[in-house]
């Protein structure tokens, strides 16, 4: 099963995240929502933006930390316009 949006599959990874993303605090209570359907499903809610050429997030670091705690190997992801 995959979001409707997805792109492709990439390997969690090769995806570049930067400081500005690192040293946010997302909400505890909303990454605990997506970790959770990530636990139920076994997939995203929906894919992770990054940008095409540089693989760097652009939205979706909640679904990135989820993906990564759970030990996902390959995230669907859409590319930035």
């Amino acid at each position: 099963m995959k979001p409707d949006e997805t792109e492709e599959f990439i390997l969690l990874n090769q995806i570049v995240v930067t400081e500005e993303f690192l040293n946010s605090n997302p909400s505890v209570e909303k990454t605990l929502q997506v970790l959770n359907h990530v636990k139920r499903t076994g997939c995203l809610d929906e894919p992770i933006m990054i940008n095409r050429d540089t693989k760097i997030l652009r939205d979706g670091y909640r679904r990135y930390i989820a993906a990564q705690k759970v030990g996902m190997e390959l995230v669907s992801i859409i590319y930035e316009k």
